[in-house]
């Protein structure tokens, strides 16, 4: 399931070269500006829906329960995370970089170790 939603985001988040600079002007000002975070907000309630939706048909159960709707949240905050990172390296790749972002959030954060 988990390699369905990860292969979906990185395709719908695939721009062509050529708009990829406006793309990240328009994302910088989304996250950072306070009237544009708010009307965001209503769309990533309904990105969150749709990934909400489909966890739960994959899982057999309610879009209400626990586990759809935690994968729905946490798979927005992967990606927005990623959005993040790519807008704060210039060279960064967001394909990549959402594809690491979602690949790791369904490897459970794998093997971490703690520094010091």
């Amino acid at each position: 399931m988990m390699d369905a939603v990860r292969e979906a985001v990185v395709e719908f988040n695939r721009f062509d070269p050529a708009v990829v600079p406006w793309h990240r002007q328009r994302m910088t000002l989304i996250l950072s500006v306070p009237t544009l975070q708010a009307d965001s907000a209503v769309r990533y309630a309904s990105w969150r829906a749709l990934v909400t939706d489909f966890a739960a048909r994959r899982l057999g159960s309610p879009a209400s329960g626990l586990l759809p709707r935690l994968i729905g949240s946490t798979v927005l905050a992967a990606c927005v995370t990623a959005y993040e990172q790519w807008l704060a390296d210039e060279n960064a790749d967001l394909s990549g970089l959402l594809d690491q972002a979602v690949r790791q959030l369904a490897d459970g954060y794998g093997e971490l170790h703690p520094r010091g």
